[in-house]
């Protein structure tokens, strides 16, 4: 079972699925436009977001809402009925789209245009607004606004004492604490991979124990840097917070125009390591 976002938009943009075909997800498609929302009626979240697609629909008579569940169960049929939502049902029993989508968290809502192109996926809850403002531009065959959240893919990335991003091609910011256990098991393949691409601007951010960190990046080569700033001895805390950081270790790769362009969480050297051959999208 996926766990449930946190209240109002706050939660993930999935820009890297804008433009390819619906087909590629296994969910089903009929040739018109539609919102696909990801939901259980054992989620306070969704009822959120489900609300919000009803007074889409409610005010979009045409618009077609795909709920992707679990299963077509008596409990959702009745959960539904509370609502003014007239969805298509689709029971993703073995989970299939979700492992694809590689989704973490319920609801999640897929705009897709009547050609299959997904023009807008989002992992969270969106507003009203948001869900009016989507869902009117894709009825209308106009460009989908993107949401971007502080520290997300898409957004602007948060500014560094002496970081400079026009100065290097990419910049990969790591969220690092000394006394944790999977930065310290990420740490040698960090290290070989700022090696194998010494033009990567590698930017290491702690929250504290600063000289402990600096220890443990003493061999580092030449384009490892340990973010400080004399003026503010609680600058790392301060862009933990800025970039919705919510542990260590957390990678983000930033373009030279300042643009947050890759985001990962946490390490596993066999299924969560950034840094094997051709997972950091760098230019």
């Amino acid at each position: 079972m996926l766990s449930s976002a946190a209240l109002a938009f706050s939660g993930t943009p999935h820009p890297e699925w804008i433009g390819k075909n619906v087909s590629l997800t296994s969910l089903p498609h009929t040739g018109r436009p539609t919102v696909y929302v990801f939901a259980q009626p054992d989620c306070a979240a969704c009822s959120l977001q489900i609300g919000a697609l009803s007074g889409l629909q409610k005010s979009n008579p045409t618009l077609r809402v795909t709920l992707v569940t679990e299963q077509n169960s008596t409990a959702l049929r009745e959960y539904l009925s509370g609502f003014s939502l007239k969805p298509t049902i689709y029971a993703d029993t073995a989970g299939r789209s979700l492992q694809i989508l590689k989704l973490k968290s319920i609801p999640a809502v897929m705009y897709v245009n009547a050609a299959g192109t997904v023009q807008g996926f989002y992992e969270g809850t969106l507003t009203n607004d948001e869900t009016r403002m989507l869902g009117t531009a894709l009825l209308a065959g106009k460009p989908v606004p993107r949401l971007t959240v502080p520290g997300g893919v898409g957004s602007s990335a948060i500014p560094i004492p002496g970081v400079d991003w026009a100065k290097n091609t990419n910049h990969l910011l790591i969220f690092h604490s000394a006394t944790c256990h999977f930065c310290i098991e990420e740490l040698p393949y960090l290290l070989k991979y700022a090696r194998e691409n010494p033009s990567l601007a590698i930017w290491i951010i702690a929250p504290d124990n600063i000289e402990a960190v600096k220890k443990q990046f003493s061999e580092s080569p030449a384009n490892v840097h340990i973010v400080e700033d004399s003026k503010d001895k609680d600058v790392g805390m301060k862009l933990f917070s800025s970039y919705a950081t919510q542990g260590t270790p957390t990678q983000i790769l930033i373009n030279n125009l300042g643009e947050i362009v890759w985001r990962g969480e946490g390490f596993n050297v066999d299924n969560a390591n950034p840094f094997d051959p051709g997972k950091l999208p760098l230019k």
